[in-house]
């Protein structure tokens, strides 16, 4: 699913009371869910039946617990008519056998029940008095643990069953679910029953469905199998392919990087109210309603759209067709699919563009680790399943994926990561998996790197110096996040240090950093043009590094990369000092770098100096990129003054001006 915020006071990820969290024992294990349902979209209740196959993994098993919260008139029975006896507490129904199980002996139990406008999990809906032309529609939409509002279940990824989905409904309605469709048969009452079937083993965080009165759009296929699209309502089959046209693409795209054929029957998706975001069912990806764009919003916000779809198409693979073993592992899904949005902008858009999107990740990153709290990547320790979704996992996580990437090398790194996704398809999956995989693959032994990165908690922190003298050039780097009341200690990582020498010449030089001081010592008969700490961000850190305010103007015009020219731009306008500010407007109406721009626009609005209130006056009516307008009214909402607000609303008159820029316009003013 796509980034969540979450809101948390600063200090520890979970409270003192938190318990460590394990997938539950399965001695009868969901094999098949076959799932009848006869929703009534105007009451908002659906009559449900729901008969469960297990099969024995222990001798003598007996007993299954299953999550159904709020069932209404709830029976249950065997169909084989084994003995049973059950009991329900309105959040667990516990069924126990008579007689224990043989092992791999199959267990079958139906329980029939209904619901009535389930709080959580399935959602009903329909015209309003905001959208009085909106269809009436049912949705489902279940992570983490959700889908046990409407649906009885094992509610857990290590649970993954075969489907067979039932829908009654009227027949002038759509009704889709996970699956391919395998009929439908038409009633005498102008309903319509039809039946989706899913062979691959479904979590119940992955099952979806969708009734209603949707527009439909359809786009093709893909390897043989179906494309489409739906909304309601008075969303069109237009806005919908504006909105997804680029699916094709991108499935083209992640099937070639990870060599994997598309494993479900279809690929659709739909977007209701409600939803918040976007989440990765198996075979129908869901997100708000709101993700659907007009040709305006597309302009400015298109580009994050794109990352969001292929943000749930690589679930498909890392989490979908992988399936964590429990919550502890969810960075192997959350991670990877964060991590694969800057390798397709790094395929489709060039290398600035995925460094620009990397530094916005270690950006958020670092945010949530220095301001509320800071945890392991994999941790079994949290109060809910639903706090693990946090920046650590999926920011947090995809910026050490490129570091990873980055020290093992392209050709390894991509070969060990098809080998994990062919050898664990349609299996659950844990953090050593992963890693194994890579080992195998490397000839490396990275338990260290995944200790330091995954399973401890922290990121570096460096403080660097540079001199020059007798000759020699010498960069001294200490890492200063030691801190063992958090259990942070030292990182070990390879650090790339960039020198422009005085004849202009550049040359590379690795420190590998493992103690807590290093220093690179070079030859230098003149003092060096810029030196440049991580030129490519590849490491996830926080640098103190001020080499002087003539370097870092040549660095701010002149840096070879977006992560050198960002650091010169946010230092400098970190000094406060008018001539750096005077520098940084320069160099913004120069740089060719949409990115570049607004974290320059960013770092004006922070700084509360009339010198940056001046320049962003002076940069507001030239500026014609979407994105960075947008940056730039909001860097002029820092600030109260009469000649700033007359160019912020002569911007506004101009007229047709992107939506989310002219919010932050009006907001200023």
């Amino acid at each position: 699913m796509p980034r969540r915020t979450h809101h948390h006071h600063a200090g520890d990820f979970a409270l003192p009371t938190a318990q460590r969290s394990y997938a539950p024992d399965l001695p009868l294990e969901p094999d098949h869910l076959d799932i009848f349902l006869h929703p009534d979209l105007d009451a908002h209740t659906a009559s449900v039946q729901v008969q469960l196959t297990t099969i024995s993994r222990t001798p003598g098993a007996s007993v299954l617990t299953l999550d159904g919260v709020d069932f209404l008139d709830l029976t249950v029975t065997d169909p084989d008519e084994n003995a049973l006896s059950w009991s329900y507490d309105g959040d667990k129904i516990k069924i126990h056998w008579a007689d224990g199980a043989d092992v791999d002996e199959k267990r079958r139990v139906t329980l029939t029940y209904r619901v009535d406008d389930p709080i959580n999990g399935l959602f009903f809906g329909g015209p309003d008095a905001s959208e009085p032309d909106r269809g009436r529609y049912l949705v489902t939409d279940h992570e983490t643990e959700r889908a046990r509002y409407w649906l009885a279940c094992v509610d857990h990824p290590s649970a993954r069953v075969t489907l067979d989905i039932r829908i009654r409904a009227p027949k002038d309605m759509e009704i889709v679910a996970t699956g391919g469709l395998l009929g439908s048969e038409d009633h005498d009452d102008g309903t319509r029953t039809a039946h989706w079937r899913s062979e691959a083993r479904c979590p119940s965080y992955l099952i979806c469905l969708i009734v209603g009165e949707f527009v439909r759009c359809e786009d093709g296929d893909f390897d043989g199998k179906p494309l489409a699209y739906f909304a309601l309502p008075p969303l069109t089959e237009a806005d919908l392919k504006r909105s997804f046209g680029p699916t094709g693409k991108m499935l083209a795209f992640l099937t070639r990087k990870l060599g994997s054929p598309l494993p479900w029957a279809k690929y659709y998706q739909f977007a209701a109210p409600g939803i918040g975001g976007a989440m990765e069912n198996i075979s129908l990806v869901s997100w708000d309603q709101g993700w659907v764009m007009d040709a305006r919003l597309h302009r400015e916000r298109g580009d994050i759209l794109d990352l969001v779809n292929l943000h749930e198409m690589a679930h498909t693979w890392f989490g979908d067709l992988l399936v964590i073993r429990d919550f502890a592992h969810a960075w192997l899904k959350e991670s990877w699919a964060t991590y694969l949005e800057s390798v397709w902008l790094e395929e489709t858009a060039g290398q600035d563009e995925m460094h620009y999107q990397l530094h916005l990740e270690r950006d958020a990153y670092r945010q949530e680790a220095d301001n509320t709290y800071v945890r392991p990547i994999v941790t079994r320790k949290y109060d809910s399943s639903w706090q693990m979704f946090d920046r650590h996992l999926y920011p947090g996580g995809a910026i050490r994926l490129h570091l990873l990437r980055t020290i093992l090398g392209d050709g390894v790194f991509w070969d060990g990561v098809r080998d994990y996704v062919r050898d664990f398809a349609n299996k659950t999956v844990e953090t050593d998996d992963f890693r194994k995989a890579l080992e195998s693959r490397s000839g490396r032994y990275l338990a260290r790197f995944f200790d330091q990165w995954l399973y401890s908690p922290g990121y570096p922190h460096l403080k660097a110096s540079l001199k020059h003298d007798d000759g020699v050039m010498t960069l001294s780097v200490e890492q200063t996040q030691a801190n063992s009341k958090k259990n942070i200690g030292l990182f070990s990582f390879p650090l790339t240090i960039a020198v422009e020498g005085a004849d202009g010449a550049w040359s590379r030089h690795t420190i590998r950093c493992e103690a807590r001081h290093h220093a690179l010592r070079l030859p230098s008969d003149k003092k060096p043009l810029q030196v440049i700490v991580d030129p490519d961000g590849v490491v996830p850190h926080k640098l103190t590094f001020e080499p002087g305010q003539k370097m870092l103007k040549r660095i701010l015009t002149a840096g070879p990369t977006v992560h050198a020219r960002l650091y010169a731009a946010g230092t400098l306008v970190k000094s406060g000092r008018k001539s750096a500010i005077l520098a940084v407007q320069e160099a913004f109406k120069a740089e060719p770098f949409w990115g570049v721009r607004v974290e320059m626009a960013r770092a004006l609005g922070g700084s509360n100096t009339a010198a940056a209130c001046g320049a962003l006056q002076a940069l507001i009516p030239t500026e014609e990129e979407p994105r960075v307008q947008g940056a730039l009214m909001m860097a002029a909402q820092q600030f109260r003054d009469p000649d700033l607000a007359k160019t912020v609303a002569a911007w506004l008159q101009a007229g047709d001006r992107p939506y989310r820029a002219t919010g932050e316009a009006l907001v200023a003013l």
